[in-house]
């Protein structure tokens, strides 16, 4: 868009005056300031993000809504987040609100806490490192503070580095980022090879962008992304873990995923997975059971963390779960080696062992005495969960559909309890009550089915 076509427009080929950089930009990073005037409606910004800008203006602090909810905003979705920047410090966030939580190490970021567990994220403009800077502590060079542009300039993909000005109705763009989400088209902010060596996660997350918000890779970021894939096994695997549940969360996984190992990055995080995929005979059938967990949350429906990691091993996992002998130890046998080097939680890979192995006892039906055993165990939800999400035919369907009636038959009555002895001597005239033997062969809750 440009200025003759939007009179509200302010584009300058360099940074205004009263925009002052800490220290020249990158060389691969072409700085040009656009403002244009593009009011929000006012039912589409929280109201609770709407009143910490506010309450920083009102000390004097410059502020801005930032990233992917002005993103959103103008692709036309609803943000789940709003996030701030501001040039407010973490400690003079604290002192202006009484509702501030300071988080972080590696970003000191401050959490605003709101009712039902609604947070507001503000963070303090920041800059990258000069020679005078010291930067020789643990995470040093991510706590520097700087002024706008500096911000914007650090980001990842220009799309993100959008910023809005509530009061004014402004739209301030730094780098190129509304060309880009008026194209529809993914860039980084500067050379590619030099920002995803930089922080390697950055490929897991354009394969998150493109795939959910429908961009365009461009050429030479996608060539960078392939060139790269294998520094991401550097990253911390916590981080990467919650890149990989993110895709598995974001309604559109089977696409995700499918690029992911497309451009070679599955290997270094789930190698024996990588190569299950390579060597089936019809690689389109290991995101199958995801496009499944793709319609639910599509249609609103969330799905558990352990049910959607389920999902994602159970084609590389079918012939253990098939075989006869010890199949608690031959799926072990195979799980293992699936993820690593990844290191999912123990508590997300208990459950996704525990979810496939319920598969067999849930397939004899929901009938008989092993019913209430099953229901009682902490996973069951999450397996009558995971076999209505993948029935093989119409028999399979209602079998889920069983169990999803006995789970809700069982959670709507109370769970048995030893009678309560009467207070009166003749009632319990040793004081004493009785202890139950458990069952032969029933084995103590929390065990695998």
């Amino acid at each position: 868009m440009s200025n003759s076509a939007n009179p509200n427009a302010l584009t300058s080929t360099a940074p205004q005056p009263d925009e002052p950089m800490s220290f020249p930009p990158p060389p691969d990073v072409c700085v040009s300031l656009r403002v244009e005037r593009r009011p929000f409606p006012a039912d589409a910004i929280d109201p609770d993000a709407a009143k910490v800008l506010h309450r920083l203006r009102r000390f004097e602090f410059e502020s801005y809504l930032v990233g992917g909810c002005v993103r959103d905003l103008l692709l036309g979705r609803r943000p789940k987040d709003f996030d701030i920047v501001t040039s407010a410090r973490p400690n003079e966030m604290r002192r202006i609100f009484g509702n501030c939580r300071l988080i972080g190490r590696r970003f000191r970021l401050a959490h605003l806490l709101f009712k039902d567990r609604k947070i507001i994220e503000v963070a303090t403009f920041r800059r990258g490192a000069t020679a005078e800077d010291d930067v020789s502590e643990k995470h040093a060079a991510e706590n520097l503070f700087g002024g706008p542009l500096d911000d914007a300039i650090r980001r990842d993909f220009t799309i993100n580095a959008l910023t809005y000005d509530l009061h004014r109705g402004e739209i301030r763009d730094y780098v190129g980022g509304l060309v880009d989400v008026e194209r529809r088209e993914l860039r980084t902010i500067g050379d590619p090879d030099r920002r995803l060596v930089e922080d390697p996660v950055r490929i897991i997350r354009a394969v998150k962008f493109a795939v959910r918000l429908g961009l365009t890779i461009d050429p030479l970021l996608w060539d960078a992304m392939k060139r790269h894939a294998p520094l991401v096994a550097r990253c911390a695997m916590p981080r990467l873990a919650e890149e990989i549940f993110k895709l598995l969360r974001s309604g559109s996984a089977a696409a995700a995923l499918r690029m992911v190992h497309e451009i070679g990055a599955l290997a270094p995080l789930m190698a024996g997975l990588d190569r299950a995929i390579l060597d089936a005979p019809d690689p389109g059938a290991f995101f199958a059971l995801l496009g499944k967990t793709d319609e639910r949350i599509r249609g609103g429906l969330p799905i558990s963390d352990p049910v959607l990691l389920s999902a994602l091993l159970h084609p590389a996992c079918r012939v253990a779960l098939a075989e006869d002998g010890d199949v608690a130890k031959n799926l072990e046998t195979t799980l293992r080696p699936l993820v690593e080097p990844m290191r999912f939680t123990k508590r997300h890979m208990a459950l996704v062992r525990q979810i496939l192995l319920a598969q067999r006892r849930l397939a004899a039906g929901a009938k008989g005495r092993h019913v209430r055993r099953i229901l009682d165990r902490d996973y069951a939800f999450e397996a009558i969960e995971f076999l209505s999400l993948c029935p093989d035919g119409p028999g399979d369907e209602r079998l889920a559909s069983q169990w999803c009636e006995a789970a809700a038959a069982r959670a709507g009555r109370p769970a048995a309890k030893d009678p309560e002895p009467d207070e009166s001597p003749k009632a319990a005239p040793s004081g004493r009550r009785r202890r139950r033997r458990r069952r032969p062969g029933h084995p103590p809750q929390g065990e695998g089915v």
